[in-house]
């Protein structure tokens, strides 16, 4: 029973920076929540990261939700770090799965 972490959310900062996410936990062998996603501070996902867990992430497409790529934890500055899409391989930074693309609250 994989259970990994999915961020169904954002919310950004005035300087445009993730700031609060939507997450839960998520059975992969049933496609079913564990935990039901709530919101959190990006810390939580950047310490989840740092310790070796997977961070996905789910996109609303018409009716169906799709999963989507991985995250990963991006310095902007020293002590300063976020998320961004972690790109599949072969595939361009520029895809159609963005931060900016997930639904924001």
């Amino acid at each position: 029973m994989p259970v990994i972490r999915i961020i169904t959310a954002v919310s950004f900062n005035k300087q445009g920076h993730v700031q609060y996410v939507r997450w839960g936990l998520a059975d992969t062998d049933t496609n079913r929540w564990t935990s039901t996603p709530s919101e959190s501070h990006i810390i939580h996902v950047l310490e989840a990261l740092k310790y070796g867990e997977e961070v996905w992430t789910i996109f609303p497409e018409g009716e169906q939700v799709v999963a989507g790529p991985r995250v990963h934890a991006v310095k902007l500055k020293p002590g300063l770090k976020t998320i961004a899409i972690l790109p599949a391989e072969g595939e361009e930074t520029g895809s159609r799965h963005t931060l900016e693309r997930l639904p924001v609250f």
